[in-house]
Protein backbone atom coordinates (compact mmCIF):
# COMPACT_ATOMS: atom_id res chain seq x y z
CA UNK A 1 0.00 0.00 0.00
CA UNK A 2 1.31 3.77 -0.88
CA UNK A 3 1.00 6.56 1.61
CA UNK A 4 -2.13 7.91 -0.53
CA UNK A 5 -3.47 4.76 0.19
CA UNK A 6 -2.33 5.00 3.37
CA UNK A 7 -3.72 8.65 3.43
CA UNK A 8 -7.28 7.42 2.00
CA UNK A 9 -7.63 4.44 4.37
CA UNK A 10 -7.33 6.89 7.23
CA UNK A 11 -9.41 9.28 6.26
CA UNK A 12 -11.88 6.16 5.68
CA UNK A 13 -11.63 4.95 8.73
CA UNK A 14 -11.90 8.91 10.55
CA UNK A 15 -14.90 9.01 8.67
CA UNK A 16 -16.62 5.61 10.09
CA UNK A 17 -16.07 6.77 13.41
CA UNK A 18 -16.91 10.06 12.97
CA UNK A 19 -20.85 8.54 11.82
CA UNK A 20 -20.72 6.68 15.35
CA UNK A 21 -23.40 7.55 18.04
CA UNK A 22 -20.63 8.10 20.55
CA UNK A 23 -18.22 9.86 18.28
CA UNK A 24 -17.01 11.69 21.54
CA UNK A 25 -15.50 8.94 22.60
CA UNK A 26 -13.34 8.73 19.46
CA UNK A 27 -12.93 12.64 19.00
CA UNK A 28 -9.12 12.63 19.76
CA UNK A 29 -8.38 9.34 17.94
CA UNK A 30 -10.00 10.78 14.60
CA UNK A 31 -8.03 13.66 14.75
CA UNK A 32 -4.63 11.76 14.82
CA UNK A 33 -6.18 9.86 12.15
CA UNK A 34 -6.60 12.92 10.23
CA UNK A 35 -3.25 14.11 11.07
CA UNK A 36 -1.56 10.59 10.09
CA UNK A 37 -3.64 11.28 6.67
CA UNK A 38 -2.02 14.82 6.44
CA UNK A 39 1.36 13.51 6.91
CA UNK A 40 1.23 11.06 4.89
CA UNK A 41 -0.32 13.15 2.17
CA UNK A 42 2.77 15.94 2.73
CA UNK A 43 5.48 13.21 2.45
CA UNK A 44 4.36 12.54 -0.66
CA UNK A 45 4.65 15.88 -2.06
CA UNK A 46 7.79 16.58 -1.10
CA UNK A 47 9.20 13.56 -0.98
CA UNK A 48 9.90 12.96 1.92
CA UNK A 49 11.12 9.38 3.42
CA UNK A 50 8.16 9.88 6.60
CA UNK A 51 10.71 8.58 9.01
CA UNK A 52 10.12 12.50 10.96
CA UNK A 53 7.97 15.10 10.35
CA UNK A 54 8.50 18.59 11.51
CA UNK A 55 5.56 20.51 11.31
CA UNK A 56 6.89 23.83 11.23
CA UNK A 57 9.72 23.28 8.17
CA UNK A 58 6.30 21.36 6.66
CA UNK A 59 3.88 23.95 6.86
CA UNK A 60 6.97 26.55 5.61
CA UNK A 61 7.02 24.11 2.39
CA UNK A 62 3.41 24.71 1.92
CA UNK A 63 3.47 28.16 2.37
CA UNK A 64 5.95 28.65 -0.82
CA UNK A 65 3.93 26.18 -2.93
CA UNK A 66 1.17 26.14 -5.30
CA UNK A 67 -1.88 28.01 -4.26
CA UNK A 68 -3.46 24.69 -3.08
CA UNK A 69 -0.42 24.01 -0.71
CA UNK A 70 -0.42 27.53 0.28
CA UNK A 71 -4.15 27.12 1.36
CA UNK A 72 -3.35 24.03 3.21
CA UNK A 73 -0.24 25.69 4.84
CA UNK A 74 -2.81 27.06 7.67
CA UNK A 75 -5.18 24.10 7.85
CA UNK A 76 -1.97 21.71 8.34
CA UNK A 77 -1.18 23.78 11.32
CA UNK A 78 -4.64 24.45 12.89
CA UNK A 79 -4.75 19.95 12.70
CA UNK A 80 -2.19 19.69 15.17
CA UNK A 81 -3.57 21.68 17.33
CA UNK A 82 -6.63 19.97 16.62
CA UNK A 83 -4.82 16.17 17.53
CA UNK A 84 -3.43 17.82 20.60
CA UNK A 85 -7.25 19.06 21.75
CA UNK A 86 -8.43 16.07 24.29
CA UNK A 87 -11.59 16.65 23.01
CA UNK A 88 -12.47 17.85 19.56
CA UNK A 89 -15.92 18.93 18.23
CA UNK A 90 -17.46 16.78 15.30
CA UNK A 91 -17.65 21.10 13.84
CA UNK A 92 -14.00 20.93 13.72
CA UNK A 93 -12.84 17.28 12.73
CA UNK A 94 -15.99 17.24 10.23
CA UNK A 95 -14.91 20.66 8.22
CA UNK A 96 -10.43 19.28 9.06
CA UNK A 97 -11.93 15.90 7.18
CA UNK A 98 -12.96 17.91 4.84
CA UNK A 99 -9.82 20.20 3.93
CA UNK A 100 -7.40 17.10 4.45
CA UNK A 101 -9.17 14.74 2.02
CA UNK A 102 -9.31 17.50 -0.75
CA UNK A 103 -5.43 17.67 -0.30
CA UNK A 104 -4.62 14.46 -0.40
CA UNK A 105 -6.94 14.45 -3.89
CA UNK A 106 -4.74 17.19 -5.05
CA UNK A 107 -1.84 15.55 -4.31
CA UNK A 108 -3.16 12.13 -5.98
CA UNK A 109 -4.09 14.44 -9.35
CA UNK A 110 -0.50 16.15 -8.84
CA UNK A 111 1.11 12.74 -8.84
CA UNK A 112 -0.82 11.17 -11.40
CA UNK A 113 0.08 14.39 -13.88
CA UNK A 114 3.82 13.89 -13.01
Amino acid sequence: MNKLEEAESKLKFADYLLQRENFSEYASGIAHHLLEAANKAVTVIFNLDGTSINHLIINKRLSSGTQEEKDFSGVYLALWKLAANPKPTKEEITRMMARVRTFTQYVKAKRESA
